[in-house]
């Protein structure tokens, strides 16, 4: 291949790319599509209440009913990382005032309450939702919450919690929302997690997951 013939290939691969490549996926990320009660990211979840598999907006996902449906899986995916990510796709629904706190992921060891991750949701009397973000270890803990950083229900959004260089951050559709400071200490593969409801089954989620990403390396 002559020069001038490879010098224009090189030349044309970015505007290839920007047409049909794909991002890359980052190393050591896991993706759960939540798309059915039988298979969550290769692991078979308990089933807590009636849970159902919908098709919504174009997206395969779980809806809860905020009553009594959750589901729970014996593992923890960011099991020994000392810095991760953690991201949601969801779409919260309308609800009565039972539903004001919802603790839709919670990853924690039930013989350790002292470590735990809750991504969370509030939702206000205008039935507007903002976001809340929990970490516990045994010598320190944090919420992160702004009551005036409000978002509509019924509608697709993504949450995510990052924990890097000793400090977390909190963003929804890609906004950083909230920070602080916080001494993470790692949690053990005996840890589990549990999606839409709180891991004792109260402050229970109405509405539906569609994805969660797990990266125990972050990037900014």
């Amino acid at each position: 291949m002559s020069f001038i013939k490879t010098r224009t290939i090189l030349l044309l691969l970015p505007f290839v790319c920007a047409l049909g490549c794909s991002k890359p996926q980052q190393k050591n990320q896991l993706t759960w599509q939540v798309n059915s009660l039988e298979n969550i990211g290769g692991y078979t979840p308990t089933v807590i209440g009636d849970p159902k598999v919908i098709k919504a907006d174009g997206k395969q996902a779980v809806e809860f009913d905020g009553v009594d449906d959750g589901l729970q899986l014996d593992v923890n995916p960011i099991a020994g990382a000392e810095e991760f990510t953690i991201e949601v796709t969801f779409k919260p629904y309308a609800g009565g005032p039972e539903n004001f706190e919802q603790r839709f992921l919670h990853i924690e060891d039930p013989a350790d309450q002292n470590r735990r991750i809750l991504i969370e949701l509030r939702l206000n009397r205008q039935q507007r939702w903002y976001a809340d973000f929990h970490i516990r270890t045994p010598t320190e803990r944090i919420t992160l919450i702004d009551s005036t950083r409000t978002h509509p229900v019924n509608e697709w959004h993504q949450i995510k919690l990052v924990y890097k260089n000793g400090k977390a951050r909190g963003f929804v559709n890609g906004v950083a929302e909230l920070s602080d400071q916080v001494q993470y200490s790692p949690m053990g593969s005996t840890a589990k997690t549990s999606l839409g409801t709180r891991m004792d089954k109260r402050s229970w989620f109405k509405g539906a997951i569609s994805k969660v990403t797990f990266s125990p390396v972050t990037e900014e």
